[in-house]
């Protein structure tokens, strides 16, 4: 397989590298300072920063912990809501970074 490299491929790559870093350096301190919280059993704090980044994996730990009543009543709708909310954004993620990767 040999790989074609084009000046529009590589603007493509570059701008999405860009806008990839740009926009997710907030976000990323969010869940890390979510996941920390987590890790340190402060649940409720946790379940707060996860809310606001909404990335496939804060909803993948919202989801265990509206199943398991961790830090927020325990709900298995909510829980089965966030898992599929998780699916589809990692679903979109993949999505758009193939999208803007891919030289057509």
């Amino acid at each position: 397989m040999s790989w074609r490299v084009t000046m529009k491929g590589l603007c493509r790559l570059f701008l999405a590298i860009f806008l990839l870093l740009t926009s997710i350096q907030p976000v990323l301190a969010d869940f890390d300072s979510a996941l920390n919280a987590f890790r340190q059993q402060r649940y409720a704090e946790a379940a707060a920063e996860f809310k606001k980044c909404d990335s496939a994996k804060a909803n993948f730990y919202l989801s265990l912990m509206y199943g398991m009543g961790w830090g927020v009543a325990q709900n298995k709708e909510e829980s089965v809501g966030f898992l599929r909310r998780a699916k589809k954004l990692e679903l979109l993620e993949t999505n758009q970074l193939a999208l803007v990767t891919s030289d057509k």
